[in-house]
């Protein structure tokens, strides 16, 4: 790497949806942009979050100036509280960003140093001068961020569509942003997410039309699950509700958690006599209620799942009742929220998402949209962020049909770095990077040999070999005893295991005839007999587990 040259090192979101996160090392500083996570696929399995490798930074913390968020999604705030504890820098954002984010950090017991920002404002982060401009997103106070670097000007534009009639009237500001791509800028770094959509993405206005025919319809409770981050959503259901004379009961622990933090903050405005807590539920007639609640994505824990599944202590759906899905399913997660599905149809229940009614629209611009702002700033290079392979691809052709020359462009993934150096980028070496697995309260105690162990117990089970050796001489004293879990069942397979543990047998003796004493010998041998004879008989592999003990 060219020792001056300003470095962008992607950690995160680029190759993949979420885990969104950034660095810019200039001048011995580095400044890093969002820290995201993402939640597990269904290999990925027991994992509950799935985080950045901050090793990188980890390394060169001394560097390390700050950390600015740029919107308050969990793809890009949520692996804030394990960052911070390695690294204790200045974090900073705008009002409903950082109180998300405060929330997240106090339940995990961690303290920092957060600095409000506004956009449009700037800021000095170390040597970083940064300018913030306003954009439009499905979660209000979102930000593009503008840094200026000894090599060029940088502009990573965060989430954001162009949203003609925003809900809190809060528009992209394409001024500024014209008259930053005036001023000359060298690099953007642009969202990548819809960019295979063609057109432009729907204003979040016209969900609130969809949710009001459902509703005017509605005779008796409707559940509505979205993201508990997207307020402007919540504030239509509240506004609708109010309308028509219901209470609202919000559940979720995250959900309650940014409803408070919103109307803390003046985002989300409701009035005093609307919600009722889901304690008091019983007490409204169903047809005079609406309960807002989290699991739009199929989470296994959360409000709605449990309801679909009837486990949910306090909600119950019936028939005729109306669920609301408002949301679409992140890649990766359209299983689970199929699941979530068939159990509320199983119900009775009435059921709405976003491929039977209006009752979504994405927070992220499509390809007209993402034409339009490369049109705007009118960057010299572009890299596109956000998204998998595809969508980076699809929005580099839109970058070259609107006037950035094809050498011009990089599509990088994790653990990329791109040199920005007078105004020119070039590639790299990479850096470590990759993903770190949170289960329970343990991160990073799970690794692919883990997940690999995991998922040959899922698929094939356990087969566990106890036998007890006579320490002096390798005599076999007793077993050996076979034990099956998840492979076979051990009353139907009395005649296979009896004789997978003659084989087992005839080897040991074997090794006693040898003199072999050898504890890790012993495991080894029958490992192997015991696999080799599993697979000629069943052609399958579970995961054998010798278990010698001597005395």
């Amino acid at each position: 790497m060219s020792s001056d040259a300003v470095k962008i090192i992607f950690l995160g979101g680029t190759g993949e949806v979420g885990r969104n996160m950034l660095a810019i090392e200039s001048m011995g500083e580095i400044l890093v942009i969002d820290c995201g996570l993402s939640f597990p696929t269904e290999e990925m399995l027991g994992v509950d979050l799935v985080l950045p490798d901050f090793t990188y930074l980890k390394e060169r913390r001394e560097m390390v100036r700050g950390i600015v968020l740029t919107h308050g999604h969990e793809d890009h705030v949520g692996a804030l509280s394990w960052f911070l504890r390695e690294i204790d820098v200045p974090v900073y954002g705008t009002p409903l960003t950082l109180g998300i984010a405060r929330r997240r950090l106090q339940e995990h017991g961690v303290k920092s140093n957060m600095n409000t920002v506004s956009a449009p404002g700037s800021q000095k982060i170390g040597s970083f001068e940064c300018r913030f401009v306003a954009m439009s997103h499905s979660i209000p106070d979102a930000m593009s961020v503008i840094i200026e670097t000894p090599h060029g000007r940088i502009l990573y534009t965060g989430d954001f569509k162009l949203d003609a009639n925003p809900i809190d009237g809060r528009h992209t500001d394409l001024e500024t942003l014209g008259k930053i791509g005036a001023e000359g800028v060298d690099l953007l770094l642009g969202d990548s997410t819809n960019s295979e959509r063609p057109g432009r993405t729907p204003s979040e206005s016209i969900v609130g039309d969809g949710l009001r025919a459902i509703f005017k319809d509605a005779s008796r409770r409707i559940v509505l699950a979205c993201f508990a981050s997207n307020l402007h959503r919540i504030q239509q259901v509240v506004e609708i509700a109010e309308e028509m004379g219901r209470k609202v009961s919000f559940v979720g622990r995250s959900m309650v958690a940014n409803v408070e933090v919103g109307r803390e903050l003046g985002y989300l405005k409701v009035k005093g006599d609307t919600i009722i807590d889901i304690d008091s539920l019983d007490t409204v007639r169903p047809e005079d209620s609406v309960v807002v609640c989290t699991g739009s994505q199929g989470e296994p824990l959360a409000a709605l799942s449990l309801v679909a599944a009837g486990d949910h202590k306090k909600l119950r759906v019936e028939k005729n009742d109306v669920v609301i899905l408002s949301a679409s399913p992140i890649p990766g997660n359209e299983s689970a929220v199929h699941r979530v599905l068939n159990g509320l149809y199983r119900t009775g229940a009435e059921v709405f998402h976003s491929g039977n009614a209006p009752v979504h629209v994405s927070g992220h611009g499509a390809s007209e949209e993402l034409a339009e702002l490369i049109r705007t700033v009118k960057p010299a290079n572009f890299v596109p962020v956000h998204g998998e392979y595809r969508h980076l691809a699809l929005h580099s052709q839109i970058a070259i049909r609107n006037g950035v020359p094809p050498d011009r462009i990089k599509i990088c993934e994790d653990g990329d770095v791109i040199e920005l150096k007078d105004g020119r980028i070039k590639r790299g070496d990479k850096v470590r990077h990759g993903m770190v697995f949170v289960d329970g309260l343990g991160v990073g105690d799970v690794g692919p040999v883990v997940l690999r162990d995991r998922q040959v117990l899922a698929g094939d089970g356990i087969l566990i070999c106890v036998v007890t050796i006579d320490a002096q001489n390798g005599e076999i004293l007793a077993g050996p005893d076979l034990i099956s879990r998840g492979f076979v069942y051990e009353d139907e397979s009395r005649d296979f295991l009896e004789e997978a543990a003659d084989r087992v047998a005839d080897a040991l003796e074997v090794l006693e005839q040898e003199g072999v004493t050898d504890w890790a010998t012993i495991k080894k041998k029958c490992r192997r007999t015991l696999g080799e004879y599993v697979w000629q008989e069943t052609r399958r592999r579970p995961m054998i587990m010798p278990i010698v003990m001597e005395v």
